[in-house]
């Protein structure tokens, strides 16, 4: 299993800021940057076997890049609706 998460924080910092779900890793199990996947610097999913977990801290910036994303796609394959305020 593969964990990864926006900001090194998120495993290193007790919550409210770090993430809960990433409190007590074992020694040595690696939390990865998803930045450094998206960089091109750490492998993501290596099989469709691999479980992943990407945890989210919340970080509007990588809300909106997902937002972005998933309306870019959507609106590509002509997906969804348009609704006028």
């Amino acid at each position: 299993m593969s964990l990864f998460a926006e900001w090194s924080g998120a495993a290193t910092t007790r919550p409210p800021s770090g993430a809960h779900e990433f409190q007590d890793l074992p020694s040595g199990k690696p939390v990865t940057l998803l930045g450094s996947v998206l960089g091109g610097d750490h492998p993501g999913r290596r099989d469709a076997e691999e479980i992943t977990v990407f945890k989210s801290t919340g970080h509007a910036a990588l809300d909106v890049a997902a937002a972005h994303v998933a309306y870019s796609v959507a609106t590509a394959r002509g997906w969804g609706i348009r609704v006028e305020r």
